[in-house]
């Protein structure tokens, strides 16, 4: 595409739409459309809506680049005059109230169009966007990300002159990441009305979307709603947490039949309070419509313990609510962005539970933008404009771990070549920050958000900053030597290093082979400290300590979950390693009695509290039914649904050894407490299957290997070297 752009400065047109009419008096052979913008835009062609998917051009850095979309739309022009039209909004690019920061990337939302026409007798014709667009209104008055939307049937769009050209110049990529689809519809559970007269609508599923109605109306009539997440201890509307998410949705009706939703907007939510009603409104004449971008479903799970099902869903939930063009924290509040910390924990168990090869290429790339000239990777991707900049361990090493992990999943060698700059920068970054260049012992962290060894109500843990820093200082600078290897060059510098970062955190953070401090439980800790349940769990998932060690430290995270009552402390960064240094230190037992936990925290407290997906917080609602602050207190957040990695690499026991699961290990480690385990996985070679269950005295195994895998399989000491088939395997 050239760069063409144009825009509306004419104020009566909130939401414009702008104009063109194209004539066709030859035999068209083939006709593409190319359209991007500075916000998001919506097509139609003749009075028919172009696509269903919503959300164009998506999110990117602003700053660096934007999408273009190709369509082929030969089959929806016909002789004579052709009417097309272009509805702009703000979107992510340019609207005013951008989480944090007002206008994030510019100031006006900006139109690029060309339509290539191809005719029969071999003649072309291209039309740019230019000031011959006409500029009309729209029924579309107000419209936000975050502020909701506001329709008005009864306007009657009016022209208000012409576009004006712009100069404006940025780079343009064809559409990488996947398209913004709506693919599940959520009907209503029940309409209800809470102690304070509130009349609401339970969807009985917590969801990214937007409601849809369809009813008879009279003109004039307003319909309009809040959205909502859970009720309070009282039963009544809670909003709170939305912060300033206005969320507001109005639509005046016309006369007769009216077909309402938004545009360019949409909530997380699983109530709403209705606010105006028209009167015709019953509860059959909504629904739930589910947004996330167009992932396939690659894993199917099934135990015997209805509760491990459930946190299965709320996972599934958790990451289609928030993988919506790009990997959101949440899709409720005045945030939704791509936390680099939330994105990273969670990559794993996202590539498992959906194919999300493509998604991630797109979103990498904006990452890697992203990065400032000193190597530094800001808290958030695409970035944002901010007054302080938010650098810290956890969040920045996504800039390592997300395309490390992604190469894994898919064997996609390219991914790391592009990427590997990157990565080494950030590396360097770190290297050159405080007086040591092995330790990362200065600067803002994060820490690990939100665990519970803090006093209450701390977003920082109580786990020494220093300690998680150079945690991930060493696992970052593994992957660099890693990626080197995997692509024949030189890996020795990185190496080393590694070997350097691991010794000085030794000698900084041990004694004895255990870490430095004062034992932390839930709330104890009134400064930091390295002996904490998040600290242990980096050390034996990342070989920080000594091999000899291993088992000591097993046995020192042990005690702290026992003086914690058999639960965890751990916050964002702990939580995804805990099961896994437990097993990795041969204490299984102790994993499944943490999974299996029901006490905050733990994964089943928030369901026995009805959660349908997961919760930012594992208090997010206390005992007592008491909310935590509503400025962090999301139930849609997905980060702990990390755990699920654990399930499907030790439960079911599927682990990697080629990439792109080529070549697998599995070892499953059974649990009569979940009765059985059915995993069926998706894979470039077929499904892979995985079965445990118990008879008699007896555990029984069923294995099934597709076409062009191969599989090492461990059971009861014993190894199987195995290719394609089913294979059945029981001990006593």
């Amino acid at each position: 595409m050239k760069n063409n752009w144009i825009t509306n400065r004419n104020e009566i047109a909130t939401l414009p739409e702008f104009r063109k009419e194209v004539v066709i008096n030859k035999e068209i052979k083939k006709v593409i459309l190319y359209a991007t913008c500075i916000g998001l835009y919506d097509i139609k062609i003749n009075g028919l809506n172009l696509t269903n998917t919503m959300f164009k051009p998506g999110y990117t850095n602003y700053y660096k680049r934007v999408q273009y979309q190709t369509f082929d739309i030969t089959n929806h022009l016909k002789q004579g005059a052709n009417l097309f039209g272009f509805i702009l909004a703000k979107g992510w690019a340019s609207s005013e109230h951008f989480s944090w920061c007002k206008h994030p990337y510019y100031d006006e939302s900006y139109l690029n169009i060309e339509i290539r026409i191809e005719y029969k007798d071999k003649t072309k014709e291209i039309i740019y966007s230019d000031d011959s667009f006409d500029v009309f209104t729209s029924q579309i008055i107000s419209s936000e990300i975050y502020d909701g939307e506001e329709q008005d049937l009864t306007i009657v769009p009016k022209y208000v002159g012409k576009a004006s050209k712009i100069d404006f110049k940025i780079r343009m990529d064809k559409q990488e990441g996947e398209d913004v689809i709506e693919d599940e519809t959520i009907y209503p559970r029940k309409m209800f009305v809470t102690p304070k007269k509130e009349v609401m609508i339970d969807f009985g599923q917590n969801f990214a979307g937007n409601i849809e109605f369809e009813i008879d109306g009279k003109k004039g009539e307003i319909l309009s709603f809040l959205p909502g997440e859970v009720l309070d201890k009282n039963g009544n509307f809670y909003f709170d947490n939305y912060r300033d998410a206005k969320s507001y949705f109005k639509y005046t009706l016309k006369e007769g039949k009216n077909i309402l939703r938004p545009l360019f907007s949409f909530q997380g939510l699983r109530y709403i309070k209705l606010i105006d009603i028209p009167s015709s409104f019953n509860i059959n004449c909504l629904k739930g419509r589910v947004i996330h971008s167009n992932i396939q479903r690659t894993c199917y799970f099934d135990c015997g313990n209805e509760k491990i099902n459930q946190l299965y869903h709320n996972i599934i939930y958790g990451q289609l609510s928030n993988y919506l063009d790009i990997p959101t924290d949440c899709p409720q509040r005045d945030e939704r962005l791509g936390w680099l910390g939330d994105a990273q924990v969670f990559v794993k168990t996202a590539s498992i539970n959906f194919d999300v090869h493509k998604f991630f290429k797109k979103w990498l790339r904006d990452l890697n933008l992203g990065q400032h000239e000193d190597g530094s990777v800001e808290g958030t991707a695409p970035i944002i404009k901010k007054s302080v900049r938010e650098i810290s361990s956890g969040w920045g090493d996504a800039i390592t771990i997300c395309p490390y992990e992604i190469y894994l999943a898919y064997n996609d060698k390219k991914i790391l070549k592009d990427s590997l700059p990157y990565m080494k920068k950030w590396v360097d970054y770190i290297r050159n920050q405080g007086d040591n260049e092995y330790l990362w012992d200065s600067g803002f962290h994060f820490g690990d958000w939100v665990s519970l060894d803090a006093p209450y109500g701390s977003y920082i843990g109580a786990t020494d900053v220093r300690l998680i820093a150079t945690a991930y200082y060493a696992i970052s600078t593994k992957i660099v030597a890693n990626s080197l290897r995997i692509l024949n060059q030189d890996s020795k510098e990185y190496d080393d290093l590694y070997d350097n970062i691991v010794k000085a955190f030794q000698d900084k953070f041990l004694v004895d082979g255990l870490p430095i401090g004062e034992k932390a439980i839930e709330g104890s800790a009134k400064e930091q400290t390295g002996y904490t349940q998040c600290a242990l769990s980096l050390i034996i998932n990342f070989d920080l300590g000594k091999k000899e060690d291993i088992k000591k430290q097993t046995e020192a995270l042990v005690e702290l979950i026992e003086m914690n009552g058999m639960r965890m402390t751990t916050g964002f960064i702990g939580t995804p390693y805990i099961l896994r240094a437990l097993t990795k230190g041969g204490r299984v037992d102790i994993a499944y009695k943490l999974l299996l936990q029901e006490k905050a925290p733990s994964w089943i407290y928030s369901i026995n509290k009805g959660a349908t997906t997961m919760w930012e917080h594992w208090d997010c609602i206390n005992d007592k039914g008491e909310f935590w602050s509503p400025n962090m207190n999301s139930f849609n957040h997905y980060a702990y649904g990390s755990v699920f990695d654990w399930i499907f690499n030790y439960a079911a026991g599927i682990n990697i050894i080629k990439p792109g699961y080529e070549y697998v290990y599995i070892k499953p480690y059974p649990s009569k407490d979940l009765g059985h385990l059915d995993v069926k996985f998706k894979t470039k070679f077929g499904y892979l299957c995985v079965r445990w269950y118990f008879q008699d005295n007896a555990t029984i195994y069923e294995i099934s290997i597709p076409k062009g895998m191969k599989a090492r399989i461990e059971i009861n000491n014993k190894v199987y070297e195995v290719e394609k088939g089913k294979y059945m395997f029981s001990h006593e």
